[in-house]
């Protein structure tokens, strides 16, 4: 057991640069949109084509790591995290850039996925929740660099920089996977013919067909879909403007806000795995707290307290963490056969959330305009429908 923590903590290092790639937009969106004369639509399509990505390949990870293997898969993956970062870096134009954010997208696309499925399979039921908030939590080292250290970097030398220290890590991190990650796939028969493996791919797709028919798949997915979505669409794409155009504040001081949430959500999914309900009691909990994030969406929309909006941004970081929950509300309803499906399948829900929630906003003062008020207000109010109806969707699907 020892040594299954151990390669699940060199597996977390992939995660933990994965939360800085599709966070680092929160605080370097000022100086982009600055360098390539971005709006709002185009610099949240950009970083949200990170999250389309990401997303979309959730299903074929799952049947990756189910036919392949954990290793082959995150080692197979990873090197694009490493292209994506230096592109970025280098980008001249804004089409660089979001082929750059394409391929880290891709690059990262496992990296979460097999530290839920190393969990899922070598650690009892009891324990799944409160495993996978530790490991959700020390994702949140990521958005720790993402904060007050990459905006004094980025003020310093610049924020192409950022993007190269990135790269550097994501080389070391695929180092440490290669030579220490061994010997956790035997339940895969490598034996078989790639024409044998590809046609097991073709049957685990196939698997997906029958979570599809299942009615609480959707409210679990409808869940999914929003949460997450709303609180990094909050924390890596309208913090650093919100306090830089709202309130006058410099990026230092956005950074510094960063820094505090992704303390909080270093800590948070441990509490929320410690505080889980179990099985049968989830639902009841699940119907109530993601509210609150809702109340904190509509106070910013129209809060002109710096400290209020302060105040909103961490309780939708807290409250956030209930997904923990809702994940392993997936471990403890399907069948072990479907479990790994089932995960990728959340995932997907989990980051193509993003995605949608990102790119929404940016359009929002064109299909909210509120006479009168910033483009925030419409920002966060928009944020705030889509998660009420998420909500309300799990309300009557997943019952």
């Amino acid at each position: 057991m020892k040594q299954i923590r151990l390669m699940l903590a060199f597996l977390l290092t992939g995660f933990i640069l994965s939360q800085a790639y599709r966070t680092v937009g929160g605080v370097l969106s000022v100086p982009l949109k600055n360098e390539f004369q971005l709006d709002n639509e185009t610099l949240s399509n950009i970083v949200g084509s990170f999250h389309v990505t990401f997303g979309s390949l959730q299903l074929l990870i799952g049947i990756c790591v189910d036919c392949f293997g954990i290793r082959r898969t995150i080692l197979y993956f990873a090197p694009f995290t490493v292209i994506g970062a230096v592109l970025s870096g280098l980008a001249t134009s804004p089409a660089m850039l979001l082929i750059g954010q394409i391929l880290l997208g891709l690059g990262c696309a496992p990296a979460f996925l097999v530290c839920i499925v190393l969990i899922s399979r070598s650690f009892p039921a009891q324990k799944f929740a409160s495993m996978y908030g530790i490991a959700l939590g020390l994702g949140g080292i990521g958005l720790v660099f993402t904060s007050t250290p990459l905006a004094m970097i980025s003020e310093s030398f610049g924020w192409r920089i950022c993007f190269y220290i990135l790269a550097a890590g994501s080389f070391l991190s695929w180092l440490l996977i290669y030579f220490t990650v061994k010997d956790i796939d035997d339940s895969i028969d490598f034996s078989l013919s790639l024409r044998q493996k590809l046609l097991n791919a073709l049957q685990a797709v196939s698997g997906y067909k029958v979570l599809f028919k299942m009615r609480q798949t959707w409210g679990i997915l409808s869940l999914l879909f929003v949460c997450y979505a709303a609180f990094l669409t909050l924390r890596g794409l309208w913090l650093g403007p919100l306090l830089v155009e709202r309130f006058g504040q410099s990026l230092v001081f956005a950074g510094n806000l960063a820094l505090a949430l992704s303390i909080l959500s270093l800590f948070s999914p441990s509490l929320f795995g410690r505080l889980d309900p179990g099985t049968g009691n989830r639902y009841r909990f699940l119907c109530f707290v993601p509210w609150i994030m809702v109340i904190g969406f509509i106070v910013l929309a129209f809060s002109t307290s710096l400290w209020l909006s302060v105040a909103c941004t961490i309780v939708i970081a807290i409250v956030n963490s209930c997904s923990v929950w809702q994940v392993a509300d997936i471990r403890d309803i399907y069948p072990k056969e479907m479990q790994g499906r089932a995960l990728a399948l959340g995932n997907s829900a989990f980051f193509l959330g993003v995605s949608f929630m990102q790119s929404i906003s940016g359009n929002a003062h064109d299909i909210l305009p509120i006479n009168g008020m910033d483009v925030f207000a419409s920002v966060f109010l928009v944020c705030g429908f889509v998660l009420t109806a998420g909500i309300v969707g799990y309300i009557l699907l997943r019952r």
